[in-house]
């Protein structure tokens, strides 16, 4: 559906994502401004940005959270292709932007333990965005795959060639991941690190 379809039904999104690589940009500046001016009630998370200058200009736009993080996912391959992004610094990008933000920021990408999550939230985040730690798992999606006697998850980044259908532009990979059991059970155990972390912070 479009913007204009859901005006016309008298229907807002309670969220909507924009959801590009370079999100400091003037598309995501007219496409806030858009969203704002036809369903102003929706809240609007815009992304991907890793400089404080970039958080400032997509809060002045009317975003309403900012995702941080270019590149450092475990299957995106930005950073290598192009030089641009976030990976192996995203720490402290977060809390460079982290210090300018008056709304939520996103960490998103880097969260390969439990610990990165305690860790991302120390330096500024909101909220943290994961993937490859919970794909794997019964209830993740992606064809299960037998190598070798051992079974495993396919996991790809929205930018990889296998995603995509074809080889261009490819900013990411396609990976196997060990099956994991069931996500529940990653959760809760996930819940206590956090609780751990708190403790080991003093709270």
């Amino acid at each position: 559906a479009t913007v204009d379809q859901f005006v016309a039904l008298g229907l807002c999104p309670e969220y909507i994502t924009i959801d590009i690589a370079h999100g400091h940009a003037d598309s995501v500046k007219n496409m806030i401004e858009c969203l704002k001016a036809k369903l102003p009630a929706a809240f609007v998370i815009a992304g991907n940005v890793g400089t404080p200058e970039a958080v400032i200009d997509l809060e002045n736009w009317g975003a309403d959270a900012t995702k941080v993080g270019i590149g450092p996912g475990k299957v995106c391959i930005t950073k290598l292709k192009t030089g641009f992004g976030t990976g192996g610094w995203q720490l402290s990008a977060l809390k460079w932007c982290a210090r300018v933000a008056t709304k939520p920021i996103i960490a998103d990408g880097g969260i390969r333990e439990h610990g990165d999550i305690a860790k991302s939230i120390r330096f500024g985040a909101t909220m943290v965005m994961i993937g490859s730690m919970l794909a794997g798992h019964e209830e993740s999606p992606g064809q299960t795959v037998e190598v070798d006697g051992r079974l495993f998850k396919e996991y790809y980044g929205s930018a990889s060639d296998f995603n995509k259908g074809e080889y261009k532009h490819v900013e990411g990979k396609r990976i196997l991941e060990p099956i994991k059991g069931r996500l529940s059970e990653t959760l809760t155990e996930m819940e206590q690190d956090i609780q751990s972390s708190i403790s080991y912070a003093g709270g």
